[in-house]
């Protein structure tokens, strides 16, 4: 009986999540694209402003729901998301149960934003182009720019605020289960000699390689992809289906490849990634089409790595998209084994202070500093004082040790251009740990941080610590003591000294080991983040009725050329709705116009001038049938037709020399190369299938391949070899021939 007791005591101890109820899910998207003219966030310069748009900026949101227990997660396509503003959006939808201590909202980190929404103005800077001044002092200013953009500030809060309500508004019965591969060569560590650091090896910038890590290059990234597979539950003929509504999903990736030469919002790699997994999805799934399916992907521990050191553009972006979407679809079908209807669900959340607290090492600085290396920029692209100086102030150090701040040789940011306390939240959902820190983390931090944590919810039930980065808050970058003392990019970037991370990790630990223990959150510091910016700007216009003029630019457009077609409207882009199509490709099929492509997509691009003079551009991919095509624009007051126009196949392809095997010769069959910023979709270097003719000894050889793009041919000794022509799977072919010799 003794036993029997204890037994059953121990069960009433355990944390309310582990009676959880059935799981209830739902997911919402919103368009987050505003109109065009501001500067792109990210990069923090004033001279990169936005004419137009690639790729629509959204935010997706996943909400979970167990009994009373109810959780959002939620991605952005900005930089950052600033904790007034994500306040403001769980309290716009506090009817239907939402406060900030539910919220977790991730910034994908894509630079091709806007800026200048922050509620603490320090992160509104924009760098303008100065062809004088060299000395960083001279920069101070910088350092006091303008409040949030009071329409951008409400547009953006009152959209986020319309995802979450979606997804609320889809709760059905779910389940949901984790799954995880990882990604390796893709990312770079763009700090090394500051990651080196952490191993004791001390170099100065531009000495360090990746294969000095003692632990191998694999650790000089996080190479982790972290999957959440969440499916509706329905009864079909007495059966249960899983209906799959999407994931939520961390890489550590920055948003730079595409850069800011770019001058046009998109999402940079982000967008393909959440796009093809959601397709693939869909159709993997066999979803009805009335039911979304969302990747909602923010970012994790990414402060220190990039896909976008040795890669550049919009196509460059689609192709480290996809390769993002194969491994998170290989982390989503893994998680089918694991899927639970009642998956434990549980968060903390409180906020914490930078009050110069004791923590691991000694006091946390209980003020900000923006260091030097902060003014020149990262290695993807430095900034306009490098454009004037061609000096990067990366390893720039102070030899006066300053109180809290360290090493670090830089400027004191007033208390109220950034903000003193940040919240921390942990989401519980099933197996895994979600813990969000309010910035950019660097690799280390972020495996310091999971260890720390994983250390104290050991024996849960918990196995995995999964890192939300840019979430909840924006202090910029995280670094460890180690990092930090080098005064790298990121270490200047670390507002509250070398501590910092320490801090809060020791806060998340504590966090952590109050949703296991099931006891209350620590009690949060008294705060306002909204710094008084309120939701309250006037909406933007609603754009012209009357448009004027229409030009189709070709009448025949070639495969992986551009279709288009200009016109005159009000300027800024008004004229674009909101959460709709405005640029469509259609395709004359059986005698109905059906649509291929739009401006939701990958393939379009469109752009206005300062006077309303639009011009929409659909790249046409190497695959796309030919026939007879038109552009449709469709504003918000005006709907306009392009004539009609002919896609035709592209005959740019050459033929290659490549080595072979004995006794034969081989060519490859290339697209046309990769432009920069012109580009906007992936092509593989080769054809992927296809014929290439060959005349060996004036006689015809045809080789055929159905996925390969090299092609080769058995040639005698002394044989003459030409490669005559060739052409792909979809009729695009080579002009030129190309003579060959062993």
């Amino acid at each position: 009986m003794a036993a029997i007791l204890v037994a059953l005591a121990a069960l009433v101890a355990l944390p309310a999540a582990a009676h959880a109820a059935p799981l209830r899910a739902g997911v919402g998207m919103a368009d987050i694209t505003p109109q065009t003219g501001y500067y792109l966030g990210g990069w923090t310069r004033a001279d990169r402003t936005s004419h137009g748009q690639q790729t629509r900026l959204h935010s997706r949101a996943l909400v979970l729901q167990e009994g009373s227990r109810k959780v959002a997660l939620v991605q952005v396509d900005l930089f950052m998301i600033p904790a007034g503003m994500q306040k403001q959006v769980a309290a716009l939808n506090a009817g239907r149960g939402f406060r900030e201590e539910n919220v977790l909202i991730s910034a994908s980190h894509t630079h091709s934003g806007p800026g200048g929404f922050a509620n603490f103005k320090t992160f509104n800077t924009a760098a303008p182009s100065l062809q004088t001044a060299t000395d960083p002092i001279s920069f101070y200013r910088l350092l006091d720019p303008k409040p949030a953009d009071p329409q951008l500030y409400t547009f953006l809060t009152k959209q986020i605020a319309a995802a979450v309500r979606r997804a609320d508004s889809d709760l059905a019965p779910a389940a949901a289960g984790w799954g995880a591969t990882t990604i390796e060569g893709l990312t770079q560590n763009r700090s090394i000699e500051a990651h080196l650091a952490d191993h004791g090896i001390l170099l100065q910038p531009g000495q360090g390689t990746a294969s000095q890590d003692p632990l191998g290059i694999a650790h000089t990234i996080d190479p982790a992809v972290n999957v959440l597979r969440v499916d509706k539950l329905r009864r079909v003929r007495g059966r249960l289906r899983h209906v799959p509504i999407g994931a939520w999903s961390t890489f550590a990736d920055h948003g730079t490849v595409t850069k800011s030469s770019f001058q046009f919002y998109n999402e940079d790699h982000l967008a393909s990634a959440m796009q093809v997994f959601e397709a693939r999805v869909r159709k993997a799934g066999k979803v009805p089409r009335k039911q979304k399916v969302l990747n909602v992907y923010g970012n994790s521990d990414e402060g220190d790595q990039s896909a976008g050191l040795t890669r550049d553009g919009p196509a460059a972006s689609d192709y480290v998209g996809r390769v993002e979407a194969a491994a998170m679809l290989r982390a989503w079908r893994s998680a089918r084994g694991s899927m639970q209807r009642s998956p434990a669900l549980d968060s903390r959340w409180t906020r914490v202070c930078f009050c110069g607290q004791q923590t691991e090492g000694g006091r946390v600085a209980d003020y900000a500093m923006a260091g030097f290396p902060f003014l020149t920029g990262s290695e993807e692209e430095r900034g306009p004082l490098f454009d004037v100086t061609h000096h990067s102030f990366e390893g720039t150090r102070n030899p006066v040790e300053v109180p809290g701040q360290g090493h670090k040789e830089g400027i004191p940011l007033d208390s109220k251009s950034v903000p003193k306390a940040v919240p921390l939240m942990d989401v519980r959902v099933g197996s895994r740990l979600i813990v969000s820190q309010p910035g950019e983390a660097t690799r280390e931090v972020g495996q310091r941080l999971r260890e720390g944590v994983g250390a104290v919810v050991a024996g849960s039930g918990i196995d995995r610590v999964v890192v939300s980065g840019l979430a909840g808050d924006f202090i910029q970058y995280l670094t460890t003591p180690e990092e930090y003392d080098r005064q790298h990019y990121e270490g200047g970037s670390t507002l509250y000294g070398p501590l910092e991370g320490n801090f809060l990790r020791q806060q998340q630990a504590e966090l952590a080991r109050s949703l296991v223990g099931g006891h209350p959150a620590p009690q949060p510091y008294p705060f306002d983040p909204t710094n008084g910016v309120q939701p309250n700007g006037p909406g933007y216009g609603s754009g012209t009725a009357n448009p004027s003029g229409g030009r189709l630019q070709r009448v025949h457009v070639r495969r992986l050329h551009k279709a288009r077609f200009s016109w005159r409207g009000a300027a800024l882009g008004l004229d674009r709705p909101v959460d709709r199509a405005f640029v469509s490709a259609q395709r004359r099929l059986h005698g109905r116009w059906r649509t291929v492509a739009t401006d939701l997509g990958l393939q379009m691009l469109w752009s206005v001038d300062s006077n309303g003079g639009y011009a929409a551009r659909w790249q046409v991919p190497q695959s796309q049938p030919r026939g007879l095509y038109r552009l449709v624009i469709t504003a918000k007051r005006y709907r306009v037709y392009s004539p009609r126009f002919r896609v035709i196949a592209n005959r740019a392809l050459k033929l290659r020399p490549v080595p072979a095997a004995a006794g034969r010769l081989a060519v490859a069959l290339d697209y046309p190369p990769l432009v920069r910023d012109n580009d906007l979709i992936y092509r593989p270097r080769s054809v992927q299938g296809g014929v290439v003719r060959f005349e060996v000894n004036r006689r015809l050889v045809i080789a055929r391949r159905k996925r390969s793009g090299v092609f080769s041919v058995r040639a005698p000794a002394g044989a003459t070899v030409r490669a005559v022509s060739g052409n792909d799977r979809y009729g695009n072919f080579s002009a030129k021939s190309v003579t060959l010799s062993r």
